[in-house]
């Protein structure tokens, strides 16, 4: 599952569909998920969707919008 390259919203939107997808998680990530789901209370595929927007974000070299 390699990610596409690029700053455009739809690049990192397809970033996020493809790592969101419950398949082809690996054990590392499978642990890191459930230890973030953990420690803000929150569940799996909440913070399985979390994981996959700053990966992505990462990959485009972007910083997440804080809230206000």
């Amino acid at each position: 599952m390699p990610l596409k390259r690029g700053k455009s919203q739809k690049t990192i939107s397809t970033n996020i569909k493809e790592l969101s997808k419950k398949k082809g998680v690996s054990k590392a990530r499978k642990k890191g998920i459930t230890t973030l789901a953990k420690r803000k209370g929150i569940s799996k595929s909440e913070a399985q969707r979390l994981q996959a927007v700053a990966i992505a974000l990462s990959t485009a070299r972007k910083k997440r919008r804080s809230k206000k």
